[in-house]
């Protein structure tokens, strides 16, 4: 989002069989360049297809930093916004296991401009710009100019959240390890002690 650009995001849970009702079913999120919570919505489900849209949001500008709303002074500087949508998994005990029809809605608006001029710069460096290249993949839905000198050509915090999902799945593997070992040894010292 470039300065002076405001989003406008929905998600949509399409039809489905089956009857009952599910609160909170389908969330939209949405978070800032420093993955700070901008705002979120849920929808509940019945089977029939329903929207859940997020509230209207200021266009991106620096004097949002001085507002007090939480809305506002999150969308206080320009960057890469990213919007999560997650289905719960309890729509699958009244509909099924699907798989179940999401239709995401964006649309970004207002005009954009040069943003402050800062005295010094952020760490990483492009946490905080849109470059050419990512103005012109946002028009046809492409990634943007990786940061030079990231491996691989990624931008430099997706190598970050790599390492993070890395790291969680593997601590996840190595405590399901000890989990199951200790049950297996308390199983087997039960049996001796019968």
């Amino acid at each position: 989002m470039d300065w002076g650009r405001r989003l406008h995001a929905s998600a949509e849970l399409g039809g489905a069989q089956g009857h009952g009702y599910v609160g909170g079913a389908l969330t939209l999120s949405l978070y800032n360049p420093v993955r700070g919570a901008v705002d979120d919505t849920s929808a509940g489900y019945t089977g029939t297809a329903k929207p859940t849209a997020l509230a209207p949001l200021p266009p991106v500008e620096y004097a949002n930093r001085y507002a007090v709303p939480a809305g506002v002074t999150s969308v206080r500087f320009a960057g890469d916004y990213y919007l999560v949508v997650h289905l719960s998994t309890r729509v699958a005990e009244p509909f099924g296991r699907g798989p179940f029809e999401v239709t995401l809605r964006v649309r970004v608006d207002g005009r954009a401009h040069a943003g402050p001029a800062y005295d010094g710069g952020p760490v990483p460096e492009d946490v905080f710009t849109i470059s050419d290249a990512d103005r012109a993949a946002a028009l046809t839905g492409g990634l943007g100019n990786p940061v030079a000198g990231a491996a691989g050509g990624e931008r430099s915090g997706d190598g970050v959240m790599r390492l993070v999902a890395v790291g969680g799945i593997g601590s996840g593997t190595a405590v399901l390890l000890v989990l199951g070992g200790w049950t297996v040894a308390a199983r087997r010292a039960h049996a001796r002690a019968r």
